[in-house]
């Protein structure tokens, strides 16, 4: 595409809650998966920035990442539901989906550290109509190896800036169902004065994730 567009890039944090029954559930869906590199959450969100990228734009930053360790204190392997103790002292019970390989290899006193990267990135588009995109990405690890998954999960839409703070750096959108998210611009972004209201944006929200296992370690 010939024209020229802004891009901007917010940060944002998932819940611990949230996060670790992403890591979990499945992420294939009718939507395409491809296979995913033993890469970490950060490089293989990079991966999936699109060409656009390189254009002109305001700024940005990658996200914030988030790093979750926890320990494994029960498992039902008949339903393959572990339940997990994080250093807070809150527990959570986890769904492990058939993408979890080696589920047999997870064990009470476990260690398991969950890597959570999101980020949202934003470009002007004018009248245009963007296509809509999903796609999801999905690693495993090897039969034989230590149980883990990696999963990169991107989705485009189309929004309506509806509101903006120039001081704090807020920006509403609404979705396409009617739906509003709040996002901040981080410190990285620049030439968000360009950003108004009733501007046409499409979002890209691309949230990654990887799931380790291993044995607590000796102190």
């Amino acid at each position: 595409m010939k024209d020229k567009r802004h891009w901007l890039t917010f940060g944002a944090t998932l819940l611990v809650n949230v996060s670790l029954l992403s890591g979990c559930a499945s992420s294939e869906s009718k939507d395409s998966v491809r296979a995913l590199d033993a890469k970490s959450p950060t490089m293989a969100a990079q991966d999936q920035a699109p060409a656009t990228q390189a254009q002109d734009r305001p700024g940005g930053i990658e996200g914030e990442m988030l790093v979750i360790t926890a320990t494994v204190k029960a498992i039902d392997k008949k339903n393959r539901v572990v339940t997990l103790q994080t250093a807070d002292g809150k527990m959570n019970k986890i769904k492990c989906g058939p993408e979890v390989r080696n589920f047999a290899q997870i064990h009470v006193g476990d260690e398991v550290k969950t890597s959570l990267l999101e980020t949202v990135e934003l470009f002007v588009t004018g009248n245009e109509e963007p296509a809509a995109e999903r796609v999801t990405e999905a690693g495993r690890a090897p039969v034989g190896g230590k149980p883990g998954f990696a999963a990169v999960d991107a989705i485009e839409v189309k929004a309506a800036v509806v509101g903006i703070n120039y001081q704090t750096r807020e920006v509403t959108l609404q979705g396409p169902e009617g739906n509003f998210v709040d996002v901040i611009a981080g410190p990285e972004v620049q030439r968000l004065n360009e950003v108004k209201i009733g501007d046409s944006v499409v979002a890209r929200l691309t949230r990654a994730i990887s799931i380790e296992v291993s044995k607590p370690s000796l102190n």
